[in-house]
């Protein structure tokens, strides 16, 4: 029997079921041919990309395979000769050797392995020739271009679908075309890289509307070759875990996404068909009932409102295929509310998996993440490459973003062909950002690094940046109804700030709110802007210092406490740029409504301290926050129904305050009707609470204790 490329030795199994366990996906993929017959097909290539080209051949070749109907062969050939007779394939930028050419080869590799066999000799041979000619164009570009292009950008998404697309058509021309073999055996090569050097954690640094886009594409990869080769790269850290990664990143809606780096949109990050390919490997329920949720009731809305081309829609027949009805569902109710994703220094905080839930993220790591950056220094050092291409990983280390009763309260920019601090949730010094957002001369930028003539800014920041500059997460814990977070980026400022320490500390204690505190240390005087960007403008309440923010349902109140000499601002951060050079028209706009407090006299050394507490819209309840200050420790005192805490923090670990001693760098104390019902102690050996010992250890270390 013929081996059907993806389908495997399904076919049979896939017509069986096309009437029962299948029934709607059959739906689906027929509603989506249907669409393709009523399209107009230009006979000269469009002003634009023309990655769905491949995707409706696709479609429209199983719904031949499942129905063997004349029309879907009919159209499906429509759509494969109509791109076939283009001269070229894509428009604008890297024309034939990137992504509209890697989709093509993708989708019409996969069209002529399905129905080769219903072609005339000569409309075979006109196909074979073009997949050979445009499968030549991507081969050589890459080794042409090796070490100073996508075919040595391992971490980046141009890598793996170009490469994919190009080992679909390689597999399904192989027997007709010996020039295959050299394609499959680079291609191997290049995927051996990307699953060894991919970083465990299953995190991506280009973020979730990124990873939706990619996705697919590692997974056909791997499925291709466990197939072909016997090799599995499903078997890999980065694969089993990446799904996990995209979970974690969802808002609590599920319809939405959390949207760092290059994030066109927050409904542009699902994939129906990735979901029901991890479940089927790893019999994972939680992709398998995550992927039936977007089918049954996220599907259109994404479509119509995703910014992601071309989109879930086209997708149909890799869920047709890929779907799994031996894998149960499983509801995320059963996972931890916290997670940490080391490689990114990602760490992801839930008040519960409900939909109104709070969902804070907050990421901090050498820029693409620590595992690429490392290995990509050592390859470029040794071979003069330059693998790194973070043109989609933004200047948000340290930042956040916060969502709480459906509603987006602290948000990031998302897609922006121009990374700047200013335009995340993070601290500026004097105005300034990340020590890579300087202007370049003129001379030193190229085509693809320029996002507009004027050169108002950069698109590659990262290009420049010294191996040494990078941020950390210098602990993370989560237990005894704690989490803790803290990162340092000191090192990716201008060095002209002479900034020795930029840290930034996050303390959740299930208690409805964040603590943050940023530490500041320079040795030169600085005016500090700690930045919280929303959909809405932040108001003062009126007679006391705090800000609110309501936007829709949800209502973020923050709660200024450090600097003592600190001023508030709102101002607007407008971002108006093009999505892609190969749609110069389609031009994206945000407003980011932007709450600045600042040191009013220029210091050296500054705390910020900021309580963040979200709830409903509806309700104003707020809560008592009192700053605590000493010359050997700053902290506040919270109070909350019954509920007070005390967080104390003493950078010469000498805490003496209301009867609470401790030689810890900081505490916390949560007390219900004044008894302890937990605290947290971080390098510490002790901690007193009116002369009652709580914790004692012979070593400094952390505890954090909830007494039942």
């Amino acid at each position: 029997m013929k081996n059907y490329l993806l389908i495997n030795n399904k076919l049979e199994q896939l017509l069986d079921e096309k009437l029962t366990v299948r029934k709607t996906h059959l739906t689906r993929l027929l509603e989506q041919c249907k669409w393709y017959e009523g399209q107009k097909l230009s006979a000269e290539h469009p002003p634009t990309s023309i990655t769905y080209m491949g995707m409706a051949a696709a479609n429209l070749s199983l719904a031949y395979l499942l129905t063997k109907q004349e029309h879907y062969l009919t159209e499906a050939k429509r759509w494969l000769f109509t791109a076939c007779r283009y001269e070229c394939w894509g428009y604008g930028f890297l024309v034939d050797v990137d992504l509209s050419a890697s989709w093509l080869l993708f989708g019409f590799g996969l069209t002529y392995n399905w129905i080769a066999e219903y072609l005339s000799p000569e409309e075979k041979q006109e196909v074979l020739d073009k997949l050979i000619l445009q499968g030549n164009k991507m081969f050589n570009y890459g080794e042409e271009n090796r070490g100073n292009c996508w075919s040595t950008n391992y971490w980046q998404n141009h890598n793996w679908i170009n490469y994919t697309g190009l080992l679909t058509t390689a597999y399904a021309i192989a027997p007709e075309y010996k020039g295959a073999k050299n394609w499959i055996d680079v291609v191997k090569d290049n995927f051996e890289k990307v699953f060894k050097w991919m970083p465990e954690d299953g995190s991506d640094y280009e973020g979730t509307g990124y990873w939706r886009y990619a996705i697919n594409f590692l997974l056909t990869t791997a499925d291709l070759i466990k197939e072909n080769e016997g090799v599995d790269y499903f078997d890999t850290p980065f694969m089993k875990n990446t799904f996990y990664y995209r979970l974690y990143q969802s808002a609590p809606n599920w319809e939405e996404n959390i949207n760092f780096s290059d994030v066109h949109d927050r409904k542009s990050s699902h994939s129906i068909s990735a979901y029901y390919k991890i479940a089927s490997e790893y019999n994972n329920g939680h992709a398998q009932w995550i992927g039936n949720l977007v089918k049954n009731k996220f599907l259109f809305r994404e479509a119509y409102e995703s910014k992601l081309f071309p989109g879930i829609m086209p997708e149909a027949f890799l869920e047709y295929i890929w779907y799994n009805k031996d894998v149960y569902e499983e509801e995320p109710n059963n996972l931890p509310l916290t997670r940490y994703f080391a490689d990114l220094g990602l760490a992801v905080i839930r008040s519960s998996w409900d939909r109104d839930a709070m969902h804070f993220s907050i990421k901090s790591s050498a820029p693409g993440g620590h595992k690429q950056w490392e290995k990509s220094w050592d390859l470029d050092t040794e071979k003069g490459w330059r693998t790194r291409s973070l043109t989609h990983y933004h200047v948000d280390f340290n930042s956040f973003i916060l969502m709480s009763h459906d509603s987006p309260l602290a948000i990031d920019e998302g897609f922006h062909r121009t990374s700047r601090a200013k335009v995340h949730n993070i601290i500026t010094v004097d105005g300034t950002g990340c020590v890579g957002e300087k202007i370049w001369d003129e001379g030193t930028l190229e085509d693809s690094e320029r996002f507009d003539l004027n050169c108002k800014g950069v698109y590659n920041v990262w290009r420049d940046v010294k191996r040494e500059a990078i941020a950390e997460v210098e602990d993370y814990k989560s237990e005894g109804g704690y989490t803790y977070y803290i990162a340092e980026s000191s090192k990716l400022y201008y060095p002209e700030m002479a900034l020795t320490r930029n840290a930034r500390m996050v303390l959740y204690s299930e208690m409805g709110y964040i603590i943050m505190m940023d530490e500041l240390k320079s040795e030169k005087e600085h005016k500090y802007t700690w930045r919280l960007h929303g959909e809405q403008f932040a108001k003062k309440v009126e007679g006391i210092n705090v800000y609110r923010v309501k936007n829709g349902k949800g209502s973020l109140n923050i709660y200024p406490v450090m600097p003592d000499n600190l001023e508030c601002r709102i101002e607007e951060t407008v971002i108006r740029e093009i999505m892609t050079p190969q749609r110069p028209d389609d031009i994206r706009e945000i407003k980011l409504k932007t709450l600045c407090i600042e040191n009013q006299d220029k210091e050296k050394n500054v705390h910020f301290l900021n309580v963040l507490q979200t709830e409903s819209s509806f309700s104003d309840e707020l809560l008592e926050v009192k700053p605590i200050k000493d010359e050997n420790f700053l902290g506040i005192e919270i109070k909350k129904g019954n509920k007070i805490e005390q967080f104390i923090y003493s950078d010469k670990s000498n805490i003496d305050y209301d009867g609470i001693r401790s030689d810890a760098k900081w505490i916390s104390i949560v007390k219900e009707n004044d008894e302890v019902v937990k605290y947290a102690v971080c390098q510490g050996t002790s901690l007193q609470v009116n002369d009652l010992n709580i914790f004692e250890n012979e070593n400094p270390s952390n505890q954090f204790y909830e007494i039942k």
